[in-house]
Order: structure tokens, then sequence, then C-alpha cells
């Protein structure tokens, strides 16, 4: 069985996992220096964190370096403990990150603790997230594995897994756009994931929000697993099932909640709309919206119906 994985998130310095993977923007055709970029890194220590491999077929290498031999190939979710980080921030691909010394408990797929054996490697750290999640997405009886992690383009991309498939046909991934980077000097932005289980939306979703500290808007994106007919052994397809922005600062503050109808499978947003006007009075809105929930998307059913606009000096 896997033992207690211990290790710390660094920039989050909270309870609450997150990922974040940002660069300063630069001129068509500029290149980034290494320096220019952002990210979440990880050491070892005596806070009980976990971290997965959040790609498929991951290269646990013997050296942090790619043309480094092989120690074992790891699939998305397996479960890693970080023993060091690399000091130097390198480019490899498309990422600029660090490579990580890991641990990885190889459990022969059995709860006997006599037949794991230990796997000692080093893992590029863009392979690396906070967030893995095993639940029945799709339905179908089965559960599948999903994780988060930040694209070389700076998207936050979601991964889900068929496990009983093989490679590599058996990943189905989407990505979802971090919050305010039209209105910021990066590109990229941060990620927070949650699950919301079957018996609250009537399907299970991933919902992933992203709150950039830089400016006030932000972003809920709800994301879906689909298999036509839930057939099992059959890999779907990951959706982006509703996205929802907002705006958390004056003068044009909106707002949003949202509510889930289970049984019927539809999901309400009220949006509370605040803006002020040159006498300083607010003006105040709300507009109730309604989604049904179709081939793993949210669909509008009925218009946007705004209440009364109220005033508040």
């Amino acid at each position: 069985m896997f033992p207690g994985l211990w290790l710390s998130l660094l920039l989050t310095q909270t309870s609450a996992p997150s990922l974040h993977y940002t660069a300063e923007k630069v001129k068509e055709g500029q290149q980034r220096t290494p320096e220019q970029f952002a990210f979440t890194t990880w050491e070892p220590s005596c806070e009980l964190e976990t971290l997965f491999v959040g790609v498929d077929e991951a290269n646990l290498r013997k050296e942090p370096s790619t043309e480094a031999a092989v120690v074992a190939v790891l699939p998305l979710g397996a479960a890693v403990r970080v023993q060091e980080r690399g000091t130097a921030r390198l480019k490899v691909g498309e990422y600029v990150n660090h490579w990580y010394s890991v641990e990885h408990v190889d459990t022969k797929g059995t709860a006997e603790k006599a037949d794991d054996s230990v796997l000692r490697g080093w893992l590029f750290g863009n392979t690396l997230t906070p967030f893995r999640f095993e639940e029945d997405f799709d339905g179908d009886g089965e559960k599948e594995v999903a994780t988060v992690v930040m694209s070389g383009d700076f998207k936050i991309r979601v991964r889900v897994l068929e496990p009983k498939l093989k490679p590599p046909f058996r990943v189905s991934s989407v990505d979802a756009r971090p919050a305010g980077e039209n209105w910021r000097q990066v590109s990229g932005g941060p990620a927070a994931v949650t699950l919301v289980p079957s018996k609250t939306a009537g399907v299970v979703l991933l919902r992933v929000d992203s709150t950039p500290e830089e400016c006030g808007e932000y972003s809920t994106t709800y994301v879906s697993y689909t298999v036509p007919g839930n057939k099992k052994g059959v890999l779907g397809t990951a959706k982006l099932a509703l996205l929802l922005e907002g705006v958390s600062e004056a003068p044009g503050v909106s707002r949003y909640e949202v509510s889930f109808q289970a049984r019927k499978k539809e999901l309400t947003m009220v949006r509370t709309d605040e803006q002020e006007d040159e006498s300083g009075n607010v003006l105040t809105t709300k507009a109730q919206t309604r989604y049904q929930l179709k081939d793993g998307v949210y669909s509008e059913l009925t218009p946007a119906d705004s209440s009364v606009a109220e005033s508040k000096p």
C-alpha cells in the first residue's frame, strides 16, 4: 500500500492546493528567458501533501536529463514523494521548470505490502500536480482518474484516463483558460480544482477556479467527461461544460452564485452586477439564468431575467 507522502506546496501557503504557471508577455518573435517565468514549486517537508503525475506515460529518469536512462514509465495519477528539487530552472521542450528527484511506490496493483517496490528517479516539474480525482465521471459504473496541470501554452489542462484501456488511446483532455489574461502583463495564471459529486450536480464534474491576484477578474469552469451510451471500455470526451466569469473590483463589480438541481441535471446561476455612477450611487441588478446539461455541456434554458434595478448611495 502507499505510505504517507510528506512534502509541502510552497507558493500557496495554505491547506488548499493550487497551481500556477505564468510568463511575462513579449513581443511577437521575441524569446522569453527562464527568469521571466513563474510557477509553483515543491520541496521535501514534514507537511503531509501528496503529489501526482499529471501526464500519462511519464518517463521517470535516472538523472535530471531528457537523455538519461528511463527507470520506469509512470501512468497518469501515480503518487510520488519529492526527495529533492534541482536548483536550476531549465527549459525542456516548451516548458520552463525544475527537475525533481521523486520516489514512487509501485504496489503491483495489490493491497499487500510484501510485493511493493520503491522506484526513485527524476521528473520534470511540469508533470507534477496536487490534483488527482478518482470517480465515475461518465456514469458507467467504473471509476476514471482525472488530473490537472498547466500546459506549455499557459492553459489549465484537465486530463481524464480510462484505467482499463491501453496507452496511448486511454486519455482525453480539455483546456480551460485562466482568468484575466487580457488585462495582465503575463500569460497564464492560477488554478484551484475541486470535485462536484454526482449527488450535487446529477453528474460528476470538476470545478476549476482561476483568481489572479494582479486583477479583479476571476472565473469558474466546470468540466465534464462523457461516453455515448455510458459504454464501458470506451474512451470518452472531456468537455468544458460551462464557463462563468466575474469581476471583484469597482467600478463594475459582477458576481455569480451557482446552485444545482441534481435530479434534472440543471444549474441555476444568479448574477449580481454593481455599477457606480458619477454621484457615487451604486446601481445593483440581479439576473437569473437556468442551464440544462446535455452531452456534457450546459445550455441556457431561459433568457436572463433581470430584477428591478436598485440604487444604493
